[in-house]
């Protein structure tokens, strides 16, 4: 695929002050150059840290295409962020509305973050379930795995925030798992 610029549909979040919680509770343990990144357009250099830190953070067979990328890009109500420390990418955090489904629900389709154990993604996701109650969605979906190819338990982490197992397909090893907000 040749890469164009792709303009991202920015929706009603972005410019929130809640994100602002992410930032404060990142600095003890980042340090002051914590910043938050919401692109407006979807660039080479976007691109690049996605890549980044998606092949820190998950096996090649569930590393996003560029075309897939550009599909979740273009789903109603996108968030994409991403958590940089001193211009480097540290994490980010995709979510859209669930289309099909219900406009209530939001979606956590990619959330993943560098260094492990240190509770940065604890913290995105505590944030991003305020703001999601905030915005009126009534329930939060992802999917996950038990496990993942390191033995760490993904499905505790979710349970842990209040996530509860509502489907299982035990043939691809897909873990369904639903917040009511």
């Amino acid at each position: 695929m040749i890469f164009t610029e792709w303009v991202i549909k920015v929706n009603r979040a972005r410019k929130d002050p809640i994100w602002e919680d992410i930032r404060n509770d990142l600095k003890p343990i980042l340090g002051d150059g914590v910043e938050l990144v919401f692109p407006e357009t979807w660039s080479k250099t976007h691109l690049s840290w996605y890549r980044e830190i998606e092949q820190s953070s998950f096996r090649p067979s569930l590393t996003y295409s560029e075309e897939e990328i550009m599909e979740r890009l273009s789903e109603e109500d996108v968030l994409m962020m991403f958590i940089t420390v001193d211009g480097n990418p540290e994490g980010l955090l995709l979510g859209y509305t669930l289309g099909g489904v219900s406009v209530e629900t939001y979606y956590l389709d990619t959330i993943a973050v560098k260094q492990k154990g240190r509770g940065i993604g604890r913290i995105i996701l505590t944030v991003l379930i305020k703001w999601a109650k905030k915005m009126g969605y009534r329930r939060m979906q992802l999917d996950t795995e038990y496990e993942n190819e390191k033995g760490i338990p993904l499905s505790s982490f979710y349970e842990h925030l209040g996530f509860k197992i509502v489907d299982i397909d035990d043939e691809i090893g897909n873990i369904t798992m639903q917040l009511t907000l």
